[in-house]
């Protein structure tokens, strides 16, 4: 049973916060709960179910990254966390919900449908 619990209210007020971060970027969180919300975030921009190469989960770590690390270090936190699966030739990755035992997330995170995808429109996608 994970240790702590992710409400949708404590989700939005971080992310909002680092969006108006008064410098050029956040800094990338270092305690797990804010990580969590932070990965999730970059999380948000793909669709389930659609296998994306390096190259497409690059472009959309680097549209919404509002943190002071690079999009490698971000994919690397997102595999690592769980939230994306990479295929064992490494060419691909695709969504994963295997995060989800991490925290308690609060429902309304955590449901795909009405998610805010970092500015994509679905012809992008």
């Amino acid at each position: 049973m994970p240790q702590f619990g992710i409400t949708a209210d404590e989700y939005q007020t971080q992310v909002e916060k680092w969006a108006k971060s008064s410098r050029a970027a956040a800094a990338f969180p270092r305690r797990i709960k804010p990580r969590l919300i932070a990965l999730h975030y970059f999380q948000m921009a793909f669709e389930p179910g659609r296998e994306y190469t390096e190259p497409q989960v690059n472009n959309y770590i680097m549209d919404g990254n509002l943190f002071d690390i690079d999009h490698v270090q971000i994919r690397r936190y997102l595999v690592d966390y769980r939230m994306l699966d990479r295929s064992s030739n490494g060419k691909s990755y695709t969504t994963s919900n295997d995060y989800v035992s991490l925290a308690d997330w609060d429902p309304m995170i955590t449901h795909p449908h009405d998610r805010p995808t970092h500015g994509h429109t679905a012809e992008e996608r």
